[in-house]
């Protein structure tokens, strides 16, 4: 699995060092907002979605699942690689959103910027695991080409249903102020372990789906 894994980080080099060339430009882009924590997540989403779907396309344009399923390699352990790259992707995020904020910020060129919580490291490592969620058993069921279509549905509809979210809290729609006053009443460990442990059922079922379909699948 880690053979996996350094073959995907190999074959996203040039990504890899273009996605940090673009998060520093996402603060630019993002630096009139007030929230600064909403540019946290709209960085670690944006990056790390598209790093997973970058992947995909790799393997997809290199014929890589007909080259797996050649060698001794159980499916289960391919699958499993995918989703485990996410994690990667999150760190590798949030290394570069620290370093780049730091330095951006010696030159004060960006004065908003502020040190990243754990908090909001969870929050958005919820968002990138719904996203991947969803998207990851789309991609082994249709393969990249046709799963496109999801990638782009998926990845502005997250942004989407935020602004919607956002907008009922501050109409007080009842369901979400609920939601909010209970959370509210939690202690920042408790929030912490209940975004953490639904980002991690999120994957694990997604996880579930994908391999079953990926198993029934010829190459």
């Amino acid at each position: 699995m880690l053979s996996l894994m350094l073959k995907d980080i190999l074959l996203l080099k040039k990504t890899i060092a273009f996605s940090a060339l673009y998060l520093v430009f996402m603060l630019f882009v993002f630096a009139s907002l007030d929230n600064a924590a909403s540019v946290f997540v709209i960085c670690m989403v944006a990056i790390t979605y598209m790093l997973t779907v970058s992947g995909c396309a790799l393997d997809d344009k290199n014929k890589a699942d007909v080259i797996l399923n050649s060698l001794p390699l159980s499916r289960s352990v391919i699958v499993g690689a995918r989703y485990l790259m996410v994690f990667v992707y999150v760190i590798f995020a949030v290394i570069i959103y620290i370093l780049a904020t730091r330095v951006v910020g010696m030159m004060h060129l960006i004065p908003s910027l502020h040190p990243v919580s754990l908090e909001e490291v969870l929050g958005a490592f919820l968002s990138i695991s719904f996203l991947a969620s969803i998207y990851l058993p789309l991609y082994f069921k249709f393969g990249y080409i046709k799963s496109r279509i999801y990638h782009f549905i998926l990845f502005f509809g997250m942004f989407f249903g935020i602004s919607l979210v956002a907008s009922g809290i501050a109409s007080g729609n009842p369901i979400l102020l609920g939601i909010a006053a209970f959370l509210s009443r939690q202690s920042e460990g408790v929030i912490g372990a209940m975004i953490a442990g639904t980002a991690l059922a999120l994957l694990a079922v997604s996880y579930g789906i994908s391999l079953k379909i990926y198993r029934n699948r010829e190459f």
